[in-house]
């Protein structure tokens, strides 16, 4: 691997020493901060790495400054170098606002763009950079993503990427999207360089100096540097090819007068609910613990559902007893929350401020709950919190004296500065150990000036434990290899926990835990375990960072158990743990009483209600016994046994399923009574007998498209909120989703001024959790304009979801097909016409074949006439609507004109036909007759090779609505082959098609658009591929 050495010393030469004072750049536009030494070498190594490379890795441990070090470098580039942008900077969402005042504040000769907001926001952003020019764009990576064309149009002077290690996976969308921008230098943030392995650093090489640490030789790279360790004169050139692209500094190097942080974790025991149900999420799953391979997932799933209990056991649904109302119960029923509000209490007491992080934001509902139960201001920050109550939460946190701060250790984790806090309380741990310490970085970072004391809270005998002690492992040999260059370390401590099953790692601390059913909940002196304090401060007179938690006669008496003692961890100090014998004996117990517990007469055992078949077993048995053998005989009937048993836990948990459906809906049904709520939802439709064979031979005919005109869609060129009908009852439909949010624009609107009934119905039905998928509104729309020959009714199908992020889905095609069911039955029952727009057409993922299809399927292959409506503005209320019979897919249906280019979609969704519903020749605005369609392709039978499915699809439609067809394989009856011929190889093929198929032409599809273009079939003689 001497040729990427010899890579870097011709890309990057030799760095020329460059002088950055405080006053230069004071000069050149910084203000309001005085760099501290060490930030100005790291400005001055910028600097060179900016003349010298493509870019470089600014990995100085957390909380060291390198947002101001960064920013100091742009303005050096504004101001000497006259470069003045732009300049693209990506961030965590929850950081954004911290980048954008410090740039502000710091730098405020730069004009900063913060790019971020919904889709119509951005858009209005994108028009105003044509007039209102800037220095910075600050965006977050995920609208970077979306927005990626807008953003690869620019020629960045400068790319940031703060929290680099996003970058980590070479492969990942972003890296892959990022290496296609123009970048003239890329600086990547992260103080965490390394994380996992060698890989992930060979990953952020690549993407800031590609022309040296290609993509196709990381694999070379990692193999070349695995025995790094033993061979001096290879760690020696390992280190001479990071020098010139990686700086890192440790606070314990650079940052002297930052006050100390004491590290320390707290034990804690079970209360008698955890402990049953810890038993109960072990046993559920008997198989994957006899099967050696193991399922991978399912064991996860159950060391989740272990972390889960250690957590609370109201992460279970079902598991808080009702009412469900504040009290003690909360508290006391885990034995994790005992704990925390005993040390609450204290620090509040005490003066003093903290970050509590959870991994689960469900953990963060009840700790939420808790603090209103005992009256403790706090704020919260999670992945739900939108990007202005983030930073409304900081500040009120750093403004105001709250006294906890309640953060996700993935969302607050990256970024922020709440230096407000001086303690920092893990309720729980991240399996990799580098998220913990940057969420701790949150606090112990430059602008403290009080001691910081982070703790971490641990389950005694659980699986929590011995998580905690292979991260600390695997931390202290990260460390190690930061430091020394020892890559390799890391591999060595992967394959060491992958030795350790993970069947083996749940049955860790079974033996202990289980003992006794009781709980192992204690009292705790937190004055001699947190150590003293003084007006809100801790007191730095003991170098601890781990003490006991237990009595002194516990402790005494826990040293004699042969060296299996919970030991609390001091700084520097690595240890492991297995399950020990004892633990493997009690969990054999464990499965054989479980065992005899299925197939026995005895009793089927409690469930959770929240996963029926999950039996709390009684105690665990006092003797052990030695299993012998067993014969293929005796293997046999034991699966026979279990598979009984998960019979009857599949029975059991059917069962409980449905009672669980009924109980919810009489609390539903006694809610609604006692708002006096009347749901407008329309009932399931009922099955028929001949359903089926009605489904079968319209779908034969919707394939062939040979509908007769009484049960074909009628498609119509007018305005939906105005159904085509004279006489009788007519059904509108729209499509809404489950927020109960209602829309602007388009439909919507529409739909509005035609009544005031819609906005009113719909919103009152989300307020009343009335808004499930594939449920039905349907209620009259007459109040502001009626037809004296029918009613008019609104039927709105509850088809599209919204995420935590209000995302919208596109339609969903499944609660469309229940929906159209309910509303054949009620036009039925009304003998009523059913009036649709182009249901999803602007939507995300539009599928109009399914669409069109389940509305041919339930209403006009029944007997229900069904109108599709195409919006003109340029005929709106100029001339009567338009019929055809016909199958249009789109809007040429009605057109005399072709256009191959994608509509142009409007701000309010709907899209804008205007060109493309001009009428024709074929269809005279002033008949009010139905428009005969253009046959012109009568007889052609088309068969397309090599085509993209989307541009098939949109061709074939086309086709279709001009009479011509569409062969799914190639047959006699093929007229013409449309073909992308791209290499030889498909001229081969299509000369093998030909020499089979002898009277079919090979045209481009050029020749199609033609056709359509001019409403007549044209010449092929341009067209042809020249085969033959």
């Amino acid at each position: 691997m001497t040729d990427i050495l010899s890579k870097v010393k011709k890309s990057v030469g030799v760095k020329q020493k460059k002088t950055v004072s405080q006053s230069d750049l004071n000069t050149f536009g910084l203000r309001g901060i005085q760099l501290r030494s060490y930030q100005l070498d790291g400005v001055q190594w910028l600097s060179q790495c900016l003349e010298n490379q493509q870019g470089c890795i600014l990995g100085d441990e957390m909380g060291l400054g390198k947002t101001c070090q960064t920013i100091s470098l742009l303005v050096f580039m504004s101001g000497a170098l006259g470069r003045k942008g732009p300049f693209l900077v990506l961030s965590p969402l929850s950081v954004m606002e911290n980048w954008r005042k410090e740039l502000e504040c710091f730098a405020p000769s730069l004009t900063v763009l913060c790019y971020k907001g919904d889709k119509e926001t951005r858009a209005e952003i994108q028009r105003e950079t044509d007039t209102n020019p800037f220095h910075v764009l600050l965006t977050t990576y995920e609208l970077c993503l979306k927005d990626a064309s807008f953003l690869r149009r620019w020629k960045w002077k400068v790319l940031v990427v703060d929290e680099a290690h996003r970058l980590k996976n070479q492969n990942s969308v972003l890296h892959k999207t990022l290496t296609q921008f123009s970048v003239g230098f890329r600086v990547l943030l992260t103080g965490t360089p390394i994380q996992n392995n060698l890989q992930e650093l060979y990953s952020l090489l690549n993407f800031i100096q590609p022309n040296v640490f290609s993509a196709d030789e990381a694999e070379d790279f990692v193999n070349a540097y695995s025995n790094v360790q033993n061979q001096p004169a290879l760690a020696s050139e390992l280190q001479s090819i990071l020098q010139p692209f990686l700086l890192r500094r440790v606070k314990s190097e650079v940052a002297v007068d930052l006050p100390n942080k004491t590290e320390l974790v707290m034990y804690h025991g079970m209360s008698a609910l955890q402990k049953k149900y810890y038993k109960a999420i072990l046993m559920k799953d008997l198989e994957v613990f006899e099967n050696h391979q193991g399922n991978k997932n399912r064991l996860l799933n159950i060391m989740m559902n272990l972390r889960k209990c250690v957590d609370h056991p109201y992460l279970f649904d079902g598991v808080e007893p009702e009412p469900f109302e504040m009290g003690e119960h909360l508290v006391e029923a885990s034995g994790k929350l005992c704990l925390l509000d005993s040390m609450l209490t204290y620090l509040h007491k005490g003066g003093h401020r903290v970050l509590l992080f959870s991994q689960m934001t469900r953990m963060l509902d009840i700790l939420q709950d808790y603090m209103e139960y005992r009256d403790f201001s706090y704020e919260r920050l999670d992945g739900s919190v939108r990007g202005e109550e983030r930073n409304l939460a900081v500040k009120n946190f750093s403004s105001k004296d709250i006294f906890v701060f309640l953060l996700s250790t993935k969302a607050g984790g990256v970024g922020l500065n709440l230096t407000a806090a001086d303690t920092v309380i893990f309720i729980d741990s991240d399996f990799n150990p580098q998220n913990d310490l940057q969420a701790a970085a949150r606090c112990h970072r430059i602008g403290q000036n009080r001691p910081v004391k982070v703790i971490r809270l641990l389950a005694r005998d659980t699986v929590e434990e011995i998580m905690y002690s292979r991260a600390v492992s695997k931390l202290l040999l990260t460390n190690t290899v930061i430091e020394e260059g020892r890559f390799s370390l890391l591999d060595q401590a992967q394959s060491a926990a992958a030795g350790l099953q993970l069947s083996e790692i749940l049955k860790f601390g079974v033996d202990k835990l289980l003992s006794s059913e009781e709980s192992s909940v204690q009292d705790v002196k937190l004055e001699k375990i947190l150590g003293p304090s003084c007006d809100g401060q801790w007191v730095d007179d003991e170098d601890v960072s781990s003490l006991r938690g237990e009595e002194e006669e516990e402790e005494e008496n826990d040293s004699e158990s042969d060296g299996q003692t919970h030991m609390y961890y001091f700084e520097g100090k690595d240890y492991s743990k297995d399950p020990s014998a004892d633990d493997q004996k009690s969990f054999e117990r464990l499965l054989e009483e479980q065992l005899a517990e299925f197939t026995g007469a005895a009793g089927e055992g409690r469930a959770l209600r929240h996963k029926a078949g999950i039996s709390l077993s009684a105690a665990l048995g006092i003797p052990t016994r030695k299993r012998k053998p067993l014969t293929e005989a005796e293997l046999e009937m034991r699966r026979q046994r279990r598979e009984e048993a998960a019979a009857k836990r599949a029975k059991l948990e059917e069962e409980t399923k449905r009672r669980q459906q009924e109980q919810k809906h009489k609390k539903k049904m006694a809610w609604w009574e006692s708002c006096s709520y009347r749901s407008r939802c329309l009932p399931s439709a009922d099955s028929e007998e001949d359903e089926e064979e009605e489904d079968e031979e319209e779908d034969d005919r919707s394939v062939c498209f040979t509908d007769s005109d009484s049960t074909a869609i009628q498609y119509v060129l007018g305005d939906v909120t105005h159904p085509h009908t004279a006489e009788g009852n007519a059904i509108i439909v729209h499509c809404v989703d489950d927020s109960g949010r209602w829309g602007r624009g388009g439909l919507f609107t529409a739909l509005e001024v035609r009544s005031d009934e819609p906005r009113k119905q719909y919103e009152l039905a989300g307020k009343m959790k009335d808004l499930e998928l594939g449920n039905v509104l349907l209620f009259p729309i007459d109040d502001k304009q009626s037809r004296s020959g029918g009613q008019d009714q609104l039927a709105l199908i509850v088809a599209q979801q919204r995420d935590r992020a209000n995302n919208l889905s596109g339609i969903l095609l499944t609660a469309l097909d229940e929906g159209l069911k309910k509303i054949y039955t009620a036009a039925k029952r009304q003998k009523a016409s059913v009036h649709l727009p182009r249901i999803g057409h602007s939507t995300r993922g539009f599928n109009w074949y399914g669409t069109e299809r389940l509305i041919r399927k339930h209403l006009a292959a029944r007997g229900v006439p069904a109108f599709i409506y195409y919006h003109s503005r340029t005929a709106k209320n100029t001339a009567p609507p338009q019929t055809s019979t016909s199958a249009p897919s789109t809007s040429a249906a009605s057109t005399s004109t072709f256009s191959p280019k994608p509509k142009q979609h409007n701000s309010d969704g709907q899209t804008d036909e205007t060109d493309a519903q001009t009428p024709g020749p074929s269809a005279p605005v002033q008949s009010p007759g139905p428009a005969e369609l253009p046959t012109f392709m009568g007889g052609v039978r088309v068969f397309f090779y090599n085509l993209l499915a989307s541009e098939r699809k949109r061709l074939a439609r086309y086709l279709i609505t001009y009479d011509g067809d569409e062969e799914e394989v190639m047959s006699p009856e093929v007229t013409h082959i449309v073909a992308e011929v791209e290499s030889s190889i498909h001229t081969q093929e299509l000369q093998d098609l030909l020499c089979q198929y002898s009277q079919a032409v090979p045209v481009q599809k050029d020749w199609l658009e033609s056709c359509f273009s001019k409403q007549r079939k044209v010449n092929t003689d341009p067209f042809i591929h020249p085969l033959r």
